[in-house]
């Protein structure tokens, strides 16, 4: 059949391999961008949680877990996340560990601070001088294109003679998607005083945003925590490096984490703490010099999470690194 002097089945012809090269240019995008298909964000009076079809991704307390009954009450903390799993279901994070029950999953926390002439300290909780809480859920995203959270914490000075007095309000915005079969925690912690006095975080070794592994990784495997600049957890420690990769095997398997610190963030590269034989780092601006958060002011941070099964090749974090949200700015 003719129509116009085109012939038609010529036109099907061509329209078949437009379909087709389409495709071969599409799917390989496709697979190497953030996709949120099957994810979803649901809220309940303890926690919220992400799925990605039936599986867990992601937990975040709202309250004591019941690991917390188990503890001293000190150690007692809300506002973070836990577990952080892989998407075959392993639980990469660690919760009120026997060695360090004052960390908890993915969690943020000062250490040594200076607050209207006392000294709060939000990371060694047995202290009994500082508390990080959860507030409330600001926003619930569950959509096609995007899902996560935003929620607010309070960090508070535990030594005022009146009773706790607000230090300073956190909101956390996290949001998950799936990048080549792993999954993607963005996660950005936004900080303001609560109070009329400034926050100085002085001077120290460790202190900031951490991430507790699972107590299955205990012990002094050097690669166990490997910095992007290819140095393990001794050589690594108090370097500034772009990103950390932490691994290990858990029901016989391979599986680990990526953290990326933004390239944005206040003295980027930050320092990174690994300890020498805990299966924890965090991110600590603080090592070399103090800083404040004064009044009317936001301190601003974010981090990227890749949690995977198996293994993942640096160059495949260097891509992902790349394009973190503002990278390039």
């Amino acid at each position: 059949m003719k129509e116009k002097g085109i012939d038609a089945t010529a036109v099907i012809v061509f329209s078949d391999r437009m379909k087709v090269l389409i495709a071969a240019l599409l799917i390989p995008l496709l697979l190497s961008h953030p996709v949120s298909a099957g994810l979803r964000c649901v809220e309940a009076n303890s926690v919220i949680e992400v799925y990605h079809d039936t599986n867990l991704v992601l937990r975040y307390n709202k309250v004591p877990t019941k690991d917390a009954a188990g503890n001293d009450p000190a150690y007692t903390r809300t506002g973070y996340i836990h577990p952080l799993c892989t998407p075959s279901g392993k639980v990469i994070t660690g919760d009120y560990a026997p060695d360090h029950p004052h960390q908890h999953g993915l969690f943020f926390a000062w250490t040594k601070t200076s607050f209207e002439g006392r000294a709060p300290e939000f990371w060694n909780q047995k202290q009994g001088s500082g508390r990080v809480s959860y507030v409330k859920t600001l926003a619930i995203i569950s959509e096609a294109n995007e899902c996560g959270f935003d929620a607010e914490h309070l960090f508070e000075d535990l030594t005022e003679e009146g009773g706790p007095k607000a230090v300073m309000k956190e909101v956390w915005q996290v949001r998950v998607s799936v990048v080549n079969g792993r999954y993607q925690v963005d996660l950005t912690s936004k900080q303001q005083c609560a109070a009329n006095s400034p926050l100085t975080i002085e001077k120290y070794h460790y202190g900031g945003m951490a991430i507790r592994g699972n107590s299955e990784w205990l012990g002094e495997e050097s690669d166990r925590i490997v910095t992007s600049e290819g140095r393990d957890r001794v050589a690594g420690n108090h370097t500034r490096p772009a990103w950390v990769k932490m691994t290990g095997r858990l029901d016989g398997a391979a599986c680990g984490v990526v953290a990326i610190p933004h390239p944005g963030n206040f003295r980027a590269p930050q320092w990174v703490r690994l300890h020498p034989s805990k299966p924890y780092f965090v991110f600590s601006p603080m090592v070399e010099e103090a800083f404040t958060i004064k009044p009317g002011e936001e301190y601003e941070s974010k981090f990227r999470f890749l949690v995977f099964d198996g293994e993942m090749e640096e160059g495949e974090i260097r891509q992902i690194a790349g394009e973190f949200p503002g990278a390039g700015d």
